[in-house]
């Protein structure tokens, strides 16, 4: 039986194509406008958060074409993920962590979900610059249903251990795409999200392969390759 998806999913869904298609610059851009309503170490989180992304994902690789076409090597959003916490979200210290999850996600390319309470206030910041639908605060009980939906990508906690183990097993038990879990167990040094490959849990690579050759000439350089001296 097919359980019946949140509203919040379609609303994602339906603007994920084109919050992807803007590219890492235009959505830096538009992400670096909604920072100036933050403060101090949110605000730098959030800094870091793009720039790191910028260095590490922000160009398309061109990669050899060993028979005459052209490879390039980019990367895309997951799709849809949460970004919540599971530690207590009226803990002042801990927005600086959402606020991690939430810009890393963004400019990665997803749309982003989230059930925190300073996940909302952020989430009502952003609706202000962003495409609408790229992100959405829910309440507690419609991130439960999130949760355990087929099209979402990934949840992003703020969790204990013993909370990351169990949110693993049953992302695990879930059918359709795999939804990883990309958890930060250490609220205060953030060691995960202050990771400068953090940005990687939240990406997927894409190759393209042009032929550039006239018909036939992939063929014939093959032969040439094998070709003893």
């Amino acid at each position: 039986m097919t359980l019946k998806q949140p509203a919040q999913i379609q609303t994602a869904l339906t603007s994920l194509d084109q919050w992807e298609q803007l590219g890492i610059e235009e959505r830096a851009r538009l992400l670096n406008i909604s920072i100036a309503s933050l403060s101090d170490k949110p605000k730098q989180m959030a800094q870091w958060q793009l720039s790191n992304a910028l260095s590490h994902v922000g160009e398309n690789v061109l990669l050899p074409g060993p028979t005459g076409e052209k490879n390039e090597l980019s990367t895309q959003g997951r799709g849809i993920f949460l970004c919540t916490s599971f530690l207590g979200d009226d803990i002042k210290e801990h927005e600086t962590a959402i606020i991690g999850q939430i810009y890393a996600a963004l400019i990665a390319g997803n749309t982003v979900i989230t059930g925190s309470k300073f996940g909302n206030s952020i989430a009502e910041q952003l609706a202000k610059v962003l495409p609408k639908g790229v992100i959405q605060g829910v309440s507690t009980e419609v991130e439960e249903t999130i949760i355990d939906s087929q099209l979402i990508a990934g949840v992003a906690a703020l969790t204990s251990v013993e909370k990351a183990i169990e949110l693993s097993q049953r992302l695990a038990k879930k059918d359709g795409v795999i939804c990883q879990l990309v958890e930060e167990t250490h609220p205060v040094d953030l060691p995960t999200i202050a990771n400068p490959g953090y940005i990687l849990r939240f990406i997927t690579e894409r190759t393209v392969s042009i032929n550039t050759t006239a018909i036939g000439g992939n063929a014939t350089l093959l032969e040439l390759g094998s070709m003893e001296e």
